[in-house]
Parts: C-alpha cells; structure tokens; sequence
C-alpha cells in the first residue's frame, strides 16, 4: 500500500496543540493507500476526551476539535465541536443533556430531543469505542441515538490478526441501527479501545498500522457474506418459466412514446412477444399478470454511480436496475460478479471506468495515481486487460498528457469521459478525445478561462457556484461549445442533483430530494431534516441560485441542440435520481425525454442499446411497473410497484419495509 502524508495536516493540527494530561494516540486517515488526515485523542481527564481531526480530500475535508464528556457509567453527557465542515465552511456544534431534554445546536439550527438514556454519537469517528463500551453495558446491547434511531451490537468476535510476521490480538465488533441493517464495523484492542475502521477504499487506524486496512477489510467482507447472500432469498422471487403481463402501458424508450394496453409475454426470462391486449386469446401460461392500465418501462439507470454493496437494497426499491461505476474499486469487479450471479443485491454493474488521476496534493481518493505520462498509460493497459469499459480522468491529470491518453484508449476500444483537468478548458479536452463531459459546472467553466485555473481543488465548485449565473447563454461563444460537442457527438452527464445541493440549498433547508418522501421514513429521521451547513453563505446566496438557474438552462439548450445527456447521481441511490429526473423535467424537458435520458440514453451511451435500456422482442425481461404515468408526472417515477430484473422479482415496499421505511401504498 502506498503512504504519503498531507503536510498540510499537520500544519492545521498544530494550530490546536495543548497541554495533554494522558498520552496522546494517533490515528491514520488513508485513502486509496495514501495517508491524507490525521486524528488525534487523549483524555484531559478521567471522562473529558479530546479530539482533533483532519482530512484532505481534493482540498475539501472536515477539520475540526472535539471535546466530548461523559458520566461514570461511559454515557456521553455533552458535546463541543468547532472547525470546518467537508467544503470548508465554518462550523460549530454543541450538544448537552438539559433535564430531561438532549440539545443539539448545530451551526444555529437547534434541536430539542426527550431525553431517556440515550446516546450521541458525537461527529469524529473514534468516538465509537465510547458508543460500543455503553452498549455493550445497557440490557441485550441495545440501545437508541438521541434522535431515537435504535442501535445495538453483539459480542465482540475475537481475532488474532496476521501480517507482515507481526501478529496481534483485536476485536471485531458491529454496530447495528436496526435488526436487518448490515453492520458497521469497528476494530477495537483486546482492552477495548478504538484500533480502527476500514472500508473498501481506506479508513482510519491506528497509526503504524496503515498497511493493515485490506487484511482487516477482508476479514469483514467474510463475515458479510451469508447477510448479503440471505437478501436475495428473502427480498426476490425466481420468475416463473411462462408469464403474460396484460393490460400494461408500455413505454418505448428508444422512441418515448408510450403503446396503450399491450401485452408482454416473456418465456424462459426473456421477451417472447409483445403485442396488444385485444389481439387475442392468451395461450396458457404459469402466471399471468394483470396490470391494470400501470406503466411499464425498462429500468432506470444511474450513470454516475460510486457502487458499494449497502446500498444495491435502495437502488432496486427505486426501480433502478442498471448503474455505470465511475470509480475504479478492485472490489467492483468482484461486486458485478456477484450480482450477475443473484449472489449480491443490487442492480447490474453494467459499465465500470478506470479512474486515473496524477499524484497531487489535491488528486483523487481512488483509482490509479500516477506520476508520469508513461505510467498513465500502462494504467490504461491495466484497465483494459482486467475488463473495464472506459477510462475516466481527473482534475489533476496534466493537460499535455490528454490527447496520448484518450488516443491510447481510443486504440483500445475504450472511451473516455471524466472531470476536465486543471488549465485546461472543456473545448480542449474534447479536442484531445474527450467523448462525455461530467458535471455540468465543467462546462460552465469553458466560459470562465478554464486554463488559467486551478481547478483541481475545491475551485471547480466555488467559481461556477458564484459566477455561472452571469454567463450568457445566448453569447457566441456557448453556441459555438455547444456546437463542437453536437460535431463531435459528445455526450454529457450534468449530475444537476449535486449542485442543486450545493448551490441552491443553504442552513435551514430540507432537500428537495426528500420531501415528497418524507411521510415514508421512519418516524425518527423525520426530525432531523434541516440542512445545518451550506456551501453558500447567505450573503452569496442569490449569486448560487441564479448559478443554479443557468444550469438549468444550460441543460435544456443541450437537449435541444440534440446532445445525448445521460442521469447519474454521483454515489447517490434511487432516491436521488428521481430527483434529478425531475430538475430536468422542471429545466423544460418533456417528461417523456426524461425517461428516455433515465434508459434508452444511459444504454447508447455504452454502447448497450442492443442488450439493454429498451423493452424490445429477444431481450432479457428487464423492467418495472409504475403506478402512475411518468410521462405526464415526471414524480411518479417513485411509485414503483415491482421489479423485474436478471430472473427476479422484487417488491420496493418489502425492501423499504426492511429498513423501516413506509411506501406509496
């Protein structure tokens, strides 16, 4: 694994240094093998703990201090928090038990809490050996966060831990949220004191341990295997051999025109014949299927998607059965194997990118980091021989590298999209063989002298956020960009989701991705909405917003100029594509080309138009039904009823029920 520190942070953490009365620990933070943060804990006395925490991802990344203390019996009893949050806007957060009241007050938004034995989980991650001591204290080992959600764990699985001729002993224990959530986990010593918590792509450990992170993450994925194995018995039924589904709407997506009350009949999980309903008498089949005037349409894709398993469960309760990975995980290789083979739920891994980025203080958390133009290359090689489909180049790539990179994947039968890299402009990169543009404000900053800026940091967000607005859509030179991607047949994922958060969402606001669902989550979550940070400041906020118009507009102007867009979400799930089929609904586009974007669109753009994204004779039964009519209601996109995909059936209201969530119906 390769380990390189960020001097920055220890720069930033000196500022906070004092005087430590107990021995101090340190922590690792590492991502894609690389050291990138750092935390610090000591005790200032018996139950006053000190946190100091700092990570950089891409010039973004929390830095706060913590102090956090906690009664006799381990239960914390307040809180104080000050720094910045992930994009660097200050923040401050104080919680503290007021009679029988839990207060949170976080950046001015307060919230009032009964308070009854309840636990707060506090913001910094180690803070975890304290939740699980409590735990592991209270009656069964359970217990509730002061938001009510319910929390419980088990009896710590001892492990001798094996690696590099060093061998140790630490425990391996799991923090539930609900009976049927999968755990997340925890690395505690033998003396139960936090040693570490690691993902797929890094985490934080104990520090002169970092070379540890991909044993010990193993060894999690093992004791997963049987919860994820188990929840597609449980969660799917096995299509019958015969099926009619009768009296359907059927969207042809390929077209976005919509057939009344047809009939599909698929044999063997395949499409034998689809005709209308009043044609004639159905031949005898295993099941027949009555829709009752629903939709019918393939099902949605998400084509920017940052794939962990947790959340393959979410996609398919949103009707979402294809996604494109847009980082290059080793595990999501292994992840499209399992669920091609129903060992894994979730949707089809349908294309998976190379991510490559240079090696930078601001370079990316994943994929291969390289030094060289020549190291570039071999990484291609890599991509190509281990089966991904296209490449995806960062922010931190040099400019002068683009055009040899896209031609050598070009060579390959390889596309390639991506962030368009510092000092270069979106018109450049497409030029030197770019073949999509991701994130509409790549596009904006075309227009704002791209190759003068460093925009591999947290600038690429900043500067369209504040001047987008004033960009003219009309000027020359827009119709001349939009022109060059029409000539070169350049497609584009605009993600407008993300900068609806970030550039027209502010303190005090409730996600507009969330509130037609509100009534369906649990009762807990309910009171927790409100944004407590913001990109924006209230002083740039109608600078954001008129940003976030344009973008709008842009969008619509790309539609109508016949430019392929494509949805994706950027790691998020079901829940946060339907939004983004609605803003591009609300830019002006017709419902119908909407949905055509959500699959017809996704699949051309991977070349997979003939396999999948369109319900057509000879393909695999690939599709859901929808109690509504999207093509009128972009909004009824949420009411799925059932799923069919790869031989199976799932019901979204038992998935969602699973986690606690209500439904529709």
């Amino acid at each position: 694994m390769r380990l390189i520190f960020a001097t920055q942070c220890f720069l930033i953490l000196s500022l906070f240094v004092s005087a430590q009365k107990f021995d101090t620990t340190y922590y690792s933070i590492v991502t894609n093998g690389f050291v990138t943060g750092e935390q610090k804990v000591w005790k200032e006395n018996l139950n006053e703990y000190r946190y100091i925490y700092y990570n950089n991802d891409r010039g973004r990344g929390q830095n706060v201090k913590e102090i956090v203390f906690t009664n006799n019996d381990g239960q914390v009893i307040s809180t104080e928090t000050r720094g910045v949050d992930y994009f660097k806007s200050p923040y401050s957060e104080n919680y503290s038990i007021v009679n029988d009241s839990a207060i949170l007050i976080s950046n001015g938004i307060r919230k009032a809490y009964k308070y009854n034995n309840e636990i707060y989980r506090g913001t910094v991650s180690t803070i975890r050996d304290i939740v699980l001591n409590w735990l592991l204290k209270q009656p069964d080992k359970k217990g509730y966060e002061i938001e009510h959600d319910s929390l419980s764990t088990k009896e710590p699985l001892s492990k001798s831990i094996h690696y590099a001729g060093k061998t140790i002993k630490l425990k391996l224990c799991a923090l539930y949220g609900d009976v049927k959530s999968l755990p997340s986990y925890s690395w505690m010593t033998d003396d139960m004191h936090f040693f570490g918590s690691v993902g797929v792509n890094g985490g934080i450990i104990l520090r002169g341990y970092e070379n540890w992170i991909d044993t010990l993450f193993s060894i999690q994925e093992s004791e997963d295997k049987y919860y994820y194995s188990n929840q597609v018995k449980e969660f799917s039924n096995g299509l019958k051999k015969h099926i009619y589904i009768t009296h359907v709407n059927l969207f042809m997506s390929s077209t976005a025109v919509t057939k009344k009350n047809m009939t599909i009949e698929i044999l063997n999980g395949k499409i034998k014949s689809i005709i209308p309903t009043t044609n004639k008498k159905l031949l005898k089949a295993d099941t027949v299927i009555n829709a009752n005037g629903k939709f019918l349409m393939p099902g949605l894709w998400d084509m920017h998607c940052h794939y962990s398993k947790g959340i393959g469960l979410w996609y398919l309760a949103g009707g979402v059965t294809h996604i494109r990975d847009m980082a290059s995980m080793e595990f999501t290789l292994l992840y499209q194997k399992q669920i091609a083979s129903n060992e894994l739920l979730g949707p089809e891994i349908s294309y998976i990118s190379g991510f490559i980025d240079r090696k930078d203080s601001l370079q990316a958390p994943v994929g291969k980091i390289i030094s060289s133009l020549e190291e570039g290359l071999l990484a291609i090689d890599y991509y190509h021989k281990s089966g991904y489909d296209q490449i995806k180049l960062y922010s931190s790539i040099k400019p002068e590298w683009v055009k040899p990179m896209c031609d050598h994947a070009h060579g390959l039968g390889m596309r390639v999209s991506g962030h368009v890299p510092a000092f270069m402009t979106a018109a450049q990169a497409i030029n030197a063989g770019y073949n999509e543009i991701t994130h509409n404000n790549m596009i904006f900053l075309n227009f704002m002298g791209a190759d003068t800026l460093a925009t591999n940091g947290i600038a690429r967000l900043r500067i369209p956020a504040a001047l987008s607005g004033k960009i003219d859509l009309q000027s020359k030179e827009v119709k001349s960009f939009i022109q060059l991607m029409k000539q070169k047949s350049i497609s584009h994922d605009p993600t407008l989701g993300i900068q609806e958060g970030l550039y027209d969402e502010f303190i005090g606001d409730t996600s507009k991705g969330i509130k037609p669902i509100i009534d369906w989550m649990p009762e807990t979550r309910k009171n927790n909405l409100a944004n407590t940070s913001s990109v924006g400041s209230e002083e740039q906020k109608p600078a954001y917003k008129a940003s976030f118009r344009n973008s709008l507009a842009m969008v619509k102007m790309l539609f109508d100029n016949g430019i392929l867009l494509v949805a994706g979400t950027d790691g998020g799930n079901a829940i946060a594509l339907h939004r983004e089929l609605e803003i591009y609904n609300e830019a002006g586009i017709p419902a119908n080309e909407v949905l055509k974007i959500a699959t017809y669109n996704a699949a051309k753009d991977c070349g997979l138009e003939n396999v999948y994204g369109q319900i057509a004779i000879g393909k695999s039964a690939d599709f859901i039904l929808i109690d509504g009519n999207p093509t009128k209601n972009i909004s009824d996109i949420r009411r799925v009823e059932w799923v069919i995909k790869n031989g199976r059936m799932y019901s979204p209201k038992k998935l969602l029920a699973s986690r606690g969530w209500k439904y529709y119906y």
